[in-house]
């Protein structure tokens, strides 16, 4: 990775930060302006993979999201120059903020190390599902879909049962192959699994409302879900009239 590398630990200068990744940004290649990095244990720095690390504007407003591969590399395209948080979760981990890091130019990459911090105890809320979790949960998805899930041809696949997959080490497609979604048809393909109804093409996959590449879906880390819904055309959605595979992690659902 050329030019310096900024590695972000815990609550670090926010001045310090912003003039760090502008002369980074000099120094690298010419293109669309890019944030990459590694996600690393800050005791060992060995690898955090499956990290889901998402780029976040000053309002709050999701802009990219990227899953740490084995090696615990990230890759984020920021959309314009401005202002963004980089924000990362995972199971056995505090979740991590940066503070905001100013995209001055058009072009240049960013390499940014993430290094997050071991939490011992289960995080909040991942333990039990309780019917609160679950009423706030399905006041989002009405707020996403204008659906009530309800009303909805297939139920949401809960974070009990997605659990329950994660143990016997199943992967995403495994899960929705043998969930009780009548009429989903999995099947895999060169360029990744599809899931489609009845076999009416392939639906589009959507990560806390970011579109997924295919070849990217068997790489969101089960542990990191806490609902999946599948939304069909006849549901009546006007946000997906086509239909899609919805998957949310909890801090979304919140």
């Amino acid at each position: 990775m050329s030019g310096p590398r900024l590695r972000v630990g815990r609550r670090p200068a926010r001045t310090a930060l912003l003039l760090s990744i502008a002369s980074a940004s000099f120094t690298a290649s010419a293109e669309a302006q890019t944030f990459r990095g590694r996600v690393v244990d800050e005791r060992d720095g060995r690898p955090v993979p499956t990290t889901l690390v998402r780029l976040v504007g000053e309002d709050g407003k999701q802009h990219a999201v990227s899953i740490a591969d084995s090696s615990g590399v990230y890759r984020l395209r920021a959309p314009e120059p401005g202002v963004y948080r980089l924000e990362a979760a995972r199971i056995g981990y505090e979740n991590f903020v940066t503070p905001l890091l100013e995209v001055a130019q058009t072009g240049g990459v960013y390499p940014i190390d993430l290094l997050m911090r071991a939490a011992p105890l289960p995080l909040s809320g991942l333990t039990v599902e309780t019917r609160a979790a679950t009423r706030e949960a399905d006041r989002q998805i009405r707020l996403i879909t204008g659906l009530s899930p309800a009303s909805m041809r297939h139920r949401p696949i809960r974070f009990p049962e997605i659990q329950s997959h994660l143990d016997q080490g199943h992967l995403l497609t495994d899960l929705l192959r043998w969930s009780n979604t009548v009429g989903l048809l999995v099947s895999n393909r060169i360029d990744g699994p599809c899931y489609s109804l009845r076999g009416r093409g392939c639906l589009p996959v959507y990560l806390n409302g970011m579109p997924i590449e295919r070849d990217f879906v068997d790489g969101v880390p089960l542990d990191m879900l806490y609902t999946i819904v599948v939304v069909t055309p006849t549901d009546g959605s006007m946000a997906y009239p086509s239909g899609a595979v919805l998957l949310y992690t909890e801090a979304w659902l919140r």
